[in-house]
């Protein structure tokens, strides 16, 4: 069966958005946003899912009209902001208590490097032990 206009319109705006995030970025995160980050890398796959293999995490996202929402397998803990060019930048909660500030540049774009630290905490809230 044919495909409208419609549903050609759907399935290109969806590889639009897709090829907008898919790929590796670094992600710099503060819980309590202390001005202090953690950096760790992050892979967003073309079919929803994203890992950070560091940390051992993995979890879903969707993007949509320059917003961007992830969460975790293991947990509720949901990462949420905009979305511009090569650059995200936005908010985290554990709904547990713990709250903090995030932003993530893909890899490969030019950046200042910010002060880095020993993580006390992992990007899904979880105590590094």
């Amino acid at each position: 069966m044919p495909i409208d206009k419609t549903q050609l319109l759907e399935i290109i705006e969806n590889q639009v958005i897709d090829m907008a995030v898919s790929g590796q970025w670094n992600l710099h995160y503060s819980w309590g946003c202390s001005g202090s980050y953690v950096q760790v890398g992050i892979t967003f796959n073309s079919n929803g899912t994203f890992s950070i293999p560091s940390q051992n995490l993995s979890g879903r996202w969707i993007q949509s009209d320059g917003m961007i929402l992830w969460q975790f397998n293991t947990s509720k803990t949901s990462y949420g902001g905009n979305l511009a060019g090569n650059a995200m930048v936005g908010i985290m909660s554990t709904f547990t208590g713990s709250n903090g500030c995030w932003y993530a540049i893909r890899a490969g774009s030019t950046i200042m490097l910010a002060e880095e630290r020993k993580a006390k905490f992992d990007a899904a809230g979880e105590e590094v032990k």
